[in-house]
């Protein structure tokens, strides 16, 4: 017995993430903080329940998402899959941005307004230029000063590039969804 089960241990199920990584139950309690809809919500688990069991199936031209356009391939990048299909599925419903390094003020603005509208948040910043920063600063600076007094908070999502991807919480999930962006570095 003792062989079997040392033979056997040592080997996942081909949808469980690898040791360290979070798995799908962690994925859909972000999704539940720091998506907008219950449709939406539901849409994205899906994806992202297809992302552990099939990964492969996003770096293909057959699906709605190709990681291979972020430049990733499979199956070297297969572990990446399930963050990188958040980021893109929300994306694409305008409930995440992504701006370059060196966005210029107007275009952050313009993808924060997009977010609170698709998120259905009742809020309103400026368009004006206000902040002669760097993209950084000019993020942390339009979260400090404009955003968190109407009771949100911009959460920026590392994902190892020289662009920042950011969503709106509430407040009261600022530091949940901290803790949780940090877990997917």
């Amino acid at each position: 017995m003792g062989f079997l089960s040392n033979l056997f241990s040592g080997q996942q199920k081909s949808d469980s993430p690898p040791a360290g990584q979070p798995d799908l139950d962690f994925y859909e309690k972000l999704v539940d903080n720091v998506a907008a809809s219950d449709e939406f919500q539901i849409e994205l688990k899906a994806a992202l329940k297809m992302a552990f069991q099939d990964p492969k199936s996003f770096y293909d031209d057959s699906g709605e998402i190709s990681l291979s356009d972020r430049g990733f391939n499979y199956p070297n990048d297969a572990s990446s899959t399930p963050k990188f299909v958040l980021i893109e599925k929300m994306l694409a419903v305008g409930q995440m941005a992504e701006v370059d390094w060196k966005e210029e003020e107007e275009e952050i603005r313009f993808s924060i307004i997009e977010i609170a509208k698709a998120k259905g948040y009742d809020m309103q910043i400026s368009t004006d230029d206000t902040y002669a920063m760097v993209t950084d600063k000019i993020i942390k600076s339009i979260n400090d000063n404009e955003i968190k007094p109407l009771g949100y908070c911009l959460e920026i999502l590392d994902i190892n590039s020289d662009s920042y991807v950011f969503t709106i919480v509430p407040l009261d999930k600022q530091q949940l969804v901290r803790r949780m962006f940090d877990q997917l570095k």
